[in-house]
């Protein structure tokens, strides 16, 4: 375990007693989570990885892409006004854990029905986006990566309005919202939403939970890998720009549902991811089943992933290079596309109220034509082929809240 890593527990030791100390305040409510995770390939030539949350990691199991450390403070400011403030500690893109406000908002109660929020807000990309971080709030030790792996960014930037009702036994809440987010790429890109706009629509009974959402923005997208250095290295500077740069847009689109009847869990979710430069446009798909024993849940997951489009397409004619070109073209293409589909089994285990154990084993399928949605290779990328390969990956979290 490294250092980085031990810190992070480290600091989940130290903060109960500062968070109990912190919520005798008036006004103040101090709250946390966290998860030590760790998950093991059965592939030596690969390494899991949540793709633009974690940095792909040498060791095998890895505790990178899920173990996280978060604290949160929502603090009274008058009866009607209200501020948050959310610090996660994760390992990132670049390979670090340093703390980050995933939540900063004011936030102010116009009617009873409506909300105001402004500032550092949760982007509400997916039907789960509120529990991301928070793995205690969810079923399996990661949500399916085909599904939220189309969408790396978590942040918004901006303002939005939480507009809540109620039409008979059903909730509804429009959330409309607007701002810009920013994520860091391996090892050395990034990738910025500069006028990002939508809405989400919830309906909740009981029982049945029911989401459907859209957004889109003007996208800025530079790719920082060494791949993609030496790819751009020997294209025409029309391809390259097709590749990356500052014109690019996108939209979201998803729907979802949860059934709940204190002894089933249901959960199901499709979305679509459209670009029009830069990056493919993709689809996926996951279903969700499980069943209350007492404490403990066995679980069943379904999930696929499917290219709809490719980053770009480019013939070349030079008689001395187009070969070579078509080679690190096709290879570009197919590095960026992360089809696969899967079949999870795991069971959690709540042994304490506030406390889960988790175990999951996986088994994943890429296609002919991609490196998949979860892994990423371990040695030189240009010699190990992810294609067409079948892999198997177990997972052991820990989840706890405070």
């Amino acid at each position: 375990m490294n250092r980085q890593l031990s810190a992070l527990l480290a600091a989940l030791v130290l903060t109960l007693p500062t968070a109990s100390a912190l919520a005798d305040m008036p006004n103040l409510q101090i709250s946390g989570f966290g998860t030590l995770g760790l998950v093991a390939t059965g592939a030596s030539d690969l390494r899991f990885t949540n793709l633009g949350i974690d940095q792909p990691d040498s060791t095998n199991p890895d505790f990178g892409p899920d173990s996280v450390l978060g604290i949160q403070a929502n603090i009274a400011i008058t009866d009607r006004t209200a501020a948050v403030v959310q610090l996660v500690s994760r390992e990132n893109p670049r390979g670090n854990y340093n703390p980050r406000a995933s939540l900063a908002f004011v936030s102010q109660n116009l009617t009873e029905a409506a909300t105001l929020r402004v500032g550092r807000l949760r982007i509400p990309f997916f039907m789960l986006s509120d529990s991301l971080n928070i793995n205690f709030a969810n079923p399996w030790i990661r949500p399916p990566v085909e599904v939220y792996g189309l969408n790396p960014f978590s942040d918004l930037n901006g303002i939005d309005l939480l507009y809540r009702t109620r039409v008979g036994e059903t909730d509804i809440e429009v959330h409309p919202y607007l701002g810009r987010s920013s994520i860091s790429i391996y090892s050395s890109g990034n990738a910025r939403l500069t006028r990002l706009m939508g809405v989400n629509v919830t309906m909740s009974t009981e029982q049945l939970t029911v989401f459907a959402g859209h957004g889109e923005s003007p996208l800025t997208l530079n790719w920082g890998d060494k791949t993609f250095t030496l790819l751009t290295n020997l294209m025409p500077p029309d391809v390259n720009k097709a590749l990356s740069g500052n014109d690019g847009h996108a939209s979201f689109s998803s729907a979802g549902f949860q059934w709940d009847d204190g002894t089933w869990l249901l959960i199901g979710e499709y979305a679509r991811r459209t670009n029009r430069r830069y990056a493919n446009s993709a689809h996926g798909w996951h279903l969700t089943a499980a069943r209350r024993f007492g404490n403990v849940m066995p679980y069943l997951t379904l999930a696929r992933q499917t290219q709809d489009r490719p980053v770009a397409e480019a013939s070349f004619s030079d008689p001395q290079l187009g070969a070579l070109q078509t080679a690190l073209f096709d290879g570009f293409n197919i590095s960026r596309n992360g089809a696969q589909q899967s079949v999870a089994l795991g069971t959690r285990w709540d042994f304490r109220r506030d406390a889960a154990l988790k175990f999951e084993f996986t088994h994943v399928q890429t296609t002919d034509n991609s490196w998949g949605s979860s892994f990423f290779p371990h040695g030189d990328p240009m010699l190990i082929d992810l294609r067409n390969r079948s892999v198997n990956t177990v997972g052991v979290a820990i989840d706890v809240t405070f």
